[in-house]
């Protein structure tokens, strides 16, 4: 027997109806029940929506998988081994079980989300290792619950996966390879977690972009940089960079500021002007007093720099670009003049010659 158009189009319209139908539930559930439930004062409803609306998708489409299978087992039979013309029964149980996996992790991240803030208050640095352990114990759910709806489809897919991997070495190989990017990112992912070079929160600068980490997976690291932009970033590729690490252990900021003077300025009024500004400023810690030094005697001037202590790096920048501001206005207001580096560009006889002697005059 073979198949006609007519049953085509049965097969393909079942499978067409499905996803149909699955799409408009995910939409229905978008639009209006999860805006009722954000009405309510619990969020226990918007967890067990957010729960069951994939697997509630899931069962729609399996169901329109099945009428298609069995159909086309009916008009040709044992066109399909016994083991894929499944029941619906079984698919009803495997998607209950991924149902209750949604609901144990949704539940889980809400318990953790909670038990971690309140671990952070009183451990701040311990709050990646909180995130990993989170994330480690929802993929484990993941898992074991994928498993389990598999075996009720396939009752015997356990043991053909034991023997799969017990079974094909050649096989687990080419795939280890093939996976070595991935297993290095998650193993990198696992170490900085562990040895917590940076964290989350943690003010860094890596390949001479500064921002502040604010997350930590398993695969990469997000880097939010000073212009708001995100630096995505492979952990393996993270684990082999220098990285400057401003709030490690303490995140006070030694900065400074250069600035040039003529030789005939007096440097003491200079030292006077600078340090007193730098100490009126609120974010220059009284930890360590202004200092004031000079640097080096240029060729034309005198470079000179001030240092001040400021909270972490961010408030020392911004700090800096303050001080330059109330110095140079104290500076104009008491005649005091700044030098700057002057090149002066002499043009060779040579050259001068040359585009006379490149000229060629054309008789037309």
């Amino acid at each position: 027997m073979s198949l006609t158009i007519v049953d085509v189009m049965v097969i393909l319209i079942s499978l067409a109806a499905a996803f149909l139908l699955a799409v408009a539930t995910l939409v229905f559930f978008r639009r209006y029940i999860r805006r009722f439930a954000a009405r309510t004062k619990t969020r226990l409803d918007d967890v067990i929506l957010s729960a069951i609306e994939w697997p509630l998708m899931l069962l729609i489409l399996g169901v329109g998988v099945v009428f298609s299978l069995r159909y086309l087992n009916e008009k040709i039979p044992n066109i399909l081994p016994d083991w894929v013309v499944l029941s619906l029964t079984p698919i009803t149980y495997a998607i209950i079980t991924l149902m209750i996996t949604s609901l144990l992790v949704a539940a889980v991240n809400q318990l953790s989300s909670t038990r971690i803030k309140k671990l952070v208050e009183s451990v701040p640095e311990k709050e990646t290792m909180f995130r990993l352990l989170n994330r480690l114990l929802v993929s484990l759910i993941y898992i074991v619950g994928g498993l389990v709806a598999l075996s009720i489809i396939y009752p015997g897919v356990t043991g053909a996966l034991s023997t799969l991997l017990l079974g094909a070495g050649f096989l687990g190989i080419v795939v280890g390879l093939a996976a070595q990017r991935v297993l290095g990112n998650l193993l990198s992912g696992i170490n900085i977690n562990l040895a917590h070079p940076i964290r989350v929160g943690d003010a860094v600068m890596i390949k001479g972009e500064y921002g502040f980490v604010t997350d930590i997976t398993l695969r990469h690291t997000v880097i939010r940089t000073w212009d708001n932009r995100r630096l995505i970033i492979p952990n393996s590729v993270l684990d082999d960079e220098v990285i400057i690490n401003y709030t490690l252990e303490d995140p006070k900021k030694l900065f400074g500021i250069v600035l040039y003077v003529p030789y005939d300025t007096n440097i003491e009024r200079v030292a006077q002007i600078m340090i007193e500004e730098a100490k009126k400023h609120p974010d220059v810690l009284p930890d360590l007093a202004p200092i004031f030094q000079i640097l080096n005697f240029e060729k034309e001037s005198i470079q000179l720099r001030l240092l001040f202590m400021a909270k972490d790096q961010g408030t020392a920048f911004n700090t800096a670009v303050e001080l330059r501001r109330s110095i140079k206005k104290r500076f104009d207001e008491e005649g005091i003049k700044m030098s700057c580096v002057t090149n002066y560009i002499i043009p060779s006889r040579i050259a001068m010659k040359m585009p006379s002697e490149g000229v060629q005059t054309l008789n037309m």
